[in-house]
C-alpha cells in the first residue's frame, strides 16, 4: 500500500490527507485537521513553532495518520516563483545547471535558497535555438529549515516539500489536460491566497497574495471595534453584497424592518465590501498580466478553493468582474473516499484539495 500524506500548515489549522496512490483512483485512507493558535503562523510563515509543533503532534494523534512519506506544502512569501526560458537540455543537466541559469531572475543569492523548477513548454527561437520554459522555484532557506524544524519536533519527518500550488493543481485536474482553455484557480487562505493559470493541465503562471480571510476579518475588528470571534461569526453571517446589489441600500440610515439587516451588518458590509475590491483587484491584476503576456485574452473558468472562498457572495463577486464562470474546488469526483463518508468529506471540500495534491506527488 503506497500511501503518502499531504500536510498543509495554514494560519487558522493544521490539515492532512492520508491518500493510497497506489490504487486506481487513490483513496482516502485518512483525514484530520486541528486547530492552531493565532499568530503562530503568520502569512504562510511560521511565527510560533512550538505551537505548530503542538499542532501537528495532536493532529497526528486524533488522525491516527502514518508517520512515512510526509510531502509538506510551502507557500508565504519568502518563495519566489518565476518563468524562465533557458537553453534546451536534459532534466539533469538542468538541475546542475540551475543556480547559474536563474540567478540573475531571483532577488536574493541564489546560494541562500532551495531551488527547483517545472518544465513548461519547448519552442525555438527566431534564429533556431531550442529553448525550454521553466517555472524556477526558489524559497530561502533558513525559512524552509524552521518549518522543517517544527514539524520534525512532531516526530514528523517529510520525504518532500511542495510548493502548495502545485499541489493544488495536482488535485483540481487529475486525469484532465485541457490544450485549449486557460483556467484560473484562486485558493483563499486565511493570511496567503494563490493566482494560479492553468493550461492543459500544467501551471503556467503562479502569484502568492499576502491577503486572505484574516484581511476581511481585521477590517471588521478595526471598523466595527470587535472582538476577533465576534467579527469572524459577523463575516460568515453577511459577507459581501451579492453581484447585482446595492450595497447602499443596506444604508444604517434606513428602518432595519424594511431592509431585514441592523445597522451593525450595514456597516460590516460596507467594511466587506472595500476589502473584497482590494482583494478581487489584485487577482485580476495577476489574471490580466498572465493572460497579455500569454496572448491569451479570456479564462474559461476560475476554481475557487481555501477558507476564505467561503465567505458569502465573494466568489461570485470575483467572476463577474473577471468575466468568467466560478466553480468551487471538487476533488471527490476524482477519489475513492474509502472507509470514510462522502458526507465527512464533502464538509471539508473547500480546504482538502492542497493535502490531497501534496499526497498524489509521486516524486
Amino acid at each position: 500500500m503506497a500511501v503518502n500524506v499531504g500536510l498543509d500548515i495554514g494560519a487558522n489549522g493544521v490539515r492532512a490527507v492520508a491518500l493510497d496512490i497506489g490504487k486506481q483512483p487513490p483513496v482516502i485512507r485518512r483525514i484530520g485537521q486541528v486547530d492552531i493558535e493565532r499568530g503562530a503562523v503568520v502569512a504562510g510563515e511560521i511565527v510560533d513553532a512550538a505551537a505548530v509543533t503542538d499542532a501537528v503532534s495532536r493532529l497526528w494523534k486524533e488522525a491516527k495518520l502514518p508517520k512515512r512519506r510526509i510531502v509538506l506544502g510551502l507557500a508565504n512569501q519568502r518563495v519566489i516563483v518565476r518563468q524562465v526560458d533557458v537553453p534546451r537540455m536534459s532534466e539533469v543537466e538542468l538541475a546542475e545547471a540551475l543556480p547559474f541559469q536563474v540567478q540573475e531572475y531571483i532577488p536574493i543569492p541564489v546560494e541562500e535558497t532551495f531551488l527547483d523548477f517545472v518544465p513548461i513548454e519547448e519552442f525555438t527561437t527566431p534564429e533556431g535555438e531550442p529553448m525550454l520554459s521553466i517555472l524556477v522555484v526558489a524559497a530561502q532557506r533558513d525559512m524552509v529549515e524552521t518549518l522543517l524544524s517544527a514539524v520534525g519536533a512532531a516526530g514528523v519527518t517529510p520525504v518532500a516539500i511542495d510548493l502548495q500550488a502545485f499541489g493544488l493543481i495536482r488535485a483540481l485536474f487529475y486525469g484532465e489536460f485541457d490544450l485549449e482553455t486557460t483556467t484560473a484557480v484562486v485558493d483563499i487562505g486565511s493570511g496567503v491566497s494563490q493566482v494560479v493559470l492553468v493550461r492543459a493541465g500544467e501551471p503556467r503562471f503562479i502569484r502568492l497574495l499576502q491577503m486572505g480571510g484574516e484581511d476581511f476579518t481585521s477590517a471588521l475588528v478595526d471598523g466595527l471595534d470587535l472582538t476577533w470571534a465576534e467579527a469572524e461569526d459577523l463575516k460568515r453571517q453577511v459577507g459581501v453584497t451579492p453581484v447585482g446589489g446595492d450595497s447602499s441600500a443596506l444604508s444604517a440610515s434606513l428602518p432595519v424592518e424594511e431592509e431585514h439587516a441592523s445597522p451593525l451588518e450595514a456597516r460590516a458590509v460596507t467594511i466587506l465590501d472595500r476589502q473584497a475590491e482590494k482583494f478581487i483587484d489584485e487577482v485580476r491584476g495577476s489574471v490580466n498580466f498572465y493572460l497579455g503576456q500569454a496572448d491569451e485574452p479570456t479564462l474559461s473558468r476560475i476554481i475557487v478553493s481555501g477558507n476564505g472562498a467561503r465567505l458569502p457572495h465573494l466568489a461570485n463577486r470575483l467572476g463577474d468582474v473577471l468575466g468568467a464562470r466560478i466553480e468551487p474546488a471538487r476533488v471527490i469526483e476524482g477519489l475513492n473516499t474509502g472507509k470514510l463518508s462522502e458526507g465527512e468529506v464533502a464538509a471539508m471540500q473547500p480546504i482538502i484539495p492542497v493535502p490531497v495534491g501534496l499526497a498524489l506527488w509521486e516524486g
